[in-house]
């Protein structure tokens, strides 16, 4: 079969139109024969002027490629003809190699002729715009028109600058998303995907290392138990999980933590794990702190959790020991004072709501230091770092996590902060790591806590505005973009598009992506289920494909009401 090159792409077959009007972005034209008619072509249907057709105009100097967006009557008074219509203009076509560039270099003139676009020509749009013949490339669907005319992309257009794979319920989302990972299960890949619902728990190959959190919805035989050790979580994480209010449960509560670490990190000076201070010696508390050369709050170093209750009661101290009484007492300051009873009265409901969180159900098994379970941060380290690692793809399973304390968003940022903390390291620079999060509307933008302790829940926006350069790229799945930051959105470079019938998310979508505009975003809301609009910095063409249905589909289907309900 002969290639594009040597066919050319404007066949006299397809011909249906010339130029009437022009103006920046459109042009307005009639058709020859005063209305359309489709046609099959080499056994293709091709509208020849049917609403959201690409076609391709031959001007004079170089050949450019539209888009139909509207057909209408015309003005009788003002024109003899029947039906005109209008194009968006997209891009331009070197006449020599059909290299596809965006932004129209010489716009068209009067009467300059319209043809129908060849669909294999479209469908390979996306390669014609790379500089480079790649090796590695991804498919993911077909064009709209022409399911034998196969899209494929690169890894660096579709995860280079981030992926965003947007779409209301019953869209199609999750198919996309499983496509996607099955393509990259076939690459030399490394990918992590957080799986909120359990849905993808049928990627089940040699290639898919499985872990889970907590008591998974649907467990796998095969899936590792993990835990969340405590220095996974920073100050921050406590302040806002504890929530400490006013000056007295804030202060005390930083100070424990900060005796707790000291602990750990002199276990022969204090053996219990803990500092005692109630009317004790305070020599070598301050020694070691007239000696420390790090940073105490560095996530890096840990304590013990077990023993914060008792820590914050004996911070409720006087902070200088006294001898003697009444007005012949003398302050001793190398010794801590007697038991603070105000001040332990007023941390009381604090410790009474650190006992009930530590050993709730979304918590138990990241603070039992003796579930047995294998920490995740050493997991993701061997999968991602580890030349011996064989696996492709990393499930975790966060199903399992209950939704009370907002334990979801805070071990879900967790490990966004882990991922991050070991990209700046560079331990993902040679080999580059992809994360896909589900539901992302449930972990980006948050904030917990009370005014005292708020905090923001951020590890996925500073992956999304600064992972790429340590070779962190992140893949967002969501239903609803307007919860998600418009500055989150923005980082994103290519976005997969399907059905969105709120007006807000297509508002969203169309400031966070520049290369889509009021004419393309107009398509949106009558996609079909599977069908997508991909555009981005790499893609500044909209293109409509079909996704490829997945071998392994997700299970994200609802409830079947004819079969239980009949």
């Amino acid at each position: 079969m002969h290639s594009l090159e040597e066919r050319g792409i404007v066949r006299p077959e397809l011909l249906f139109g010339k130029v009437n009007a022009i103006s920046a972005n459109s042009l307005q034209f009639e058709f020859i024969n005063l209305q359309h008619e489709p046609i099959y072509f080499e056994g293709r249907r091709y509208g020849k002027g049917e609403v959201g057709e690409f076609v391709i105009i031959e001007s004079q100097i170089n050949l450019i490629l539209g888009r139909i967006i509207e057909i209408k009557k015309s003005d009788l008074e003002l024109s003899n003809l029947d039906i005109v219509g209008r194009i968006q203009l997209l891009g331009s076509i070197q006449m020599d190699n059909l290299k596809v560039t965006a932004g129209i270099d010489y716009y068209p003139s009067i009467s300059d002729l319209i043809y129908s676009a060849p669909h294999d020509f479209i469908a390979d749009i996306p390669r014609r715009m790379n500089n480079i013949k790649p090796d590695v490339e991804l498919e993911i669907g077909a064009i709209d028109l022409d399911r034998d005319c196969k899209i494929t992309v690169t890894p660096e257009k579709l995860f280079g600058r981030h992926l965003g794979i947007l779409g209301s319920t019953g869209g199609g989302k999750s198919f996309t998303t499983a496509r996607i990972l099955e393509e990259c299960l076939k690459k030399n890949s490394r990918v992590i995907l957080l799986d909120p619902t359990g849905e993808y728990r049928g990627f089940d190959s040699e290639d898919v290392f499985h872990i889970h959190l907590g008591n998974p919805t649907y467990p796998l035989e095969n899936s590792l138990a993990c835990k969340l050790p405590p220095e996974s979580f920073v100050e921050t994480d406590f302040l806002a999980l504890f929530e400490p209010s006013g000056k007295v449960q804030g202060a005390k509560f930083r100070e424990a933590l900060k005796s707790l670490k000291l602990a750990k990190i002199y276990p022969q000076t204090y053996p219990n794990g803990y500092i005692p201070k109630i009317d004790a010696s305070k020599l070598e508390y301050i020694q070691i702190i007239n000696a420390l050369t790090i940073n105490i709050n560095d996530p890096l170093y840990s304590f013990n959790i077990d023993k914060l209750t008792l820590q914050i009661e004996h911070e409720c101290v006087f902070p200088e020991g006294q001898e003697g009484y009444g007005t012949k007492a003398i302050k001793i300051p190398e010794r801590w004072g007697n038991h603070d009873g105000g001040s332990f009265a007023n941390c009381l409901p604090l410790i009474s709501r650190i006992n009930t969180i530590i050993n709730s159900p979304p918590f138990d098994t990241f603070f039992d230091v003796n579930s047995g379970h294998k920490s995740l941060t050493n997991v993701i380290k061997q999968f991602a770092c580890s030349s011996k690692s064989t696996k492709k793809l990393l499930r975790i399973d966060l199903s399992g996590i209950p939704f009370e304390y907002k334990a979801r968003e805070i071990i879900a940022n967790c490990i966004g902060r882990t991922l991050l903390n070991s990209s700046r390291k560079g331990e993902f620079k040679d080999k580059p790591i992809v994360v896909f999060l589900d539901e992302a509307h449930n972990f980006i933008g948050k904030t917990i806590g009370n005014e005292d302790t708020l905090a923001k829940l951020d590890a996925f926006e500073l992956i999304a505005k600064e992972g790429r350069k340590f070779g962190l790229n992140i893949c967002l799945a969501t239903q609803r973009p307007r919860d998600i930051t418009e500055g989150v959105l923005s980082q994103l470079g290519t976005l997969i598009v399907h059905r969105l019938t709120n007006d807000r998310d297509r508002e969203i979508v169309e400031r966070a992506c520049g290369e889509i505009d009021k004419a393309a975003s107009d398509f949106l809301p009558s996609l079909q289920p599977g069908e997508a609009v991909i555009i981005g910095n790499d893609f500044p063409i909209p293109l409509t494909i079909n996704i490829k249905k997945p071998t392994i589909k997700p299970n994200s289907e609802g409830a079947n009401f004819q079969k239980n309900w009949a």
